[in-house]
């Protein structure tokens, strides 16, 4: 990834006679060894423009192109992106775990932003997802 935004950054910064950074930190990874965790990651990460205010409302969200939510809803077909195993947790028949998506997704719009799963740090030092929920209970 380092090499993958340097590049880009380079790019950019010549197209545009700009110099300096373009990106505010450093890629971060985190791992995500359960299912349960990766749908809330998904979730998060897809309702970002939402509460950033790019996007007016939930629905507009299969409009916006930045973002992997548009292949799950299948209203984009990346030859680049693979959604078959979030869709797959979801159900069985992609119809249907396109609606269970959805709702998912639309379950999450309440719950505003998560600080439990920002930059995944907590989830790093207490061994998991599992350990971070039971901490809430």
């Amino acid at each position: 990834m380092q090499r993958l935004l340097t590049g880009y950054a380079v790019s950019f910064n010549r197209r545009h006679k700009r110099h300096g950074q373009l990106f505010q930190n450093r890629y971060k990874s985190i791992i995500c060894q359960e299912d349960a965790y990766l749908l809330e990651l998904v979730r998060y990460i897809h309702l970002n423009p939402l509460r950033a205010g790019m996007v007016e409302d939930f629905r507009a969200l299969t409009d916006y192109p930045f973002s992997g939510h548009r292949l799950l809803v299948g209203a984009d077909d990346c030859s680049w992106q693979d959604g078959a195993y979030v869709l797959g947790c979801f159900g069985k028949k992609v119809a249907k775990a396109r609606k269970a998506y959805l709702d998912y997704v639309q379950a999450g719009v309440a719950m505003g932003r998560r600080p439990e799963l920002v930059g995944g740090g907590l989830v790093r030092s207490l061994g998991g997802w599992s350990e971070v929920k039971k901490m809430g209970e």
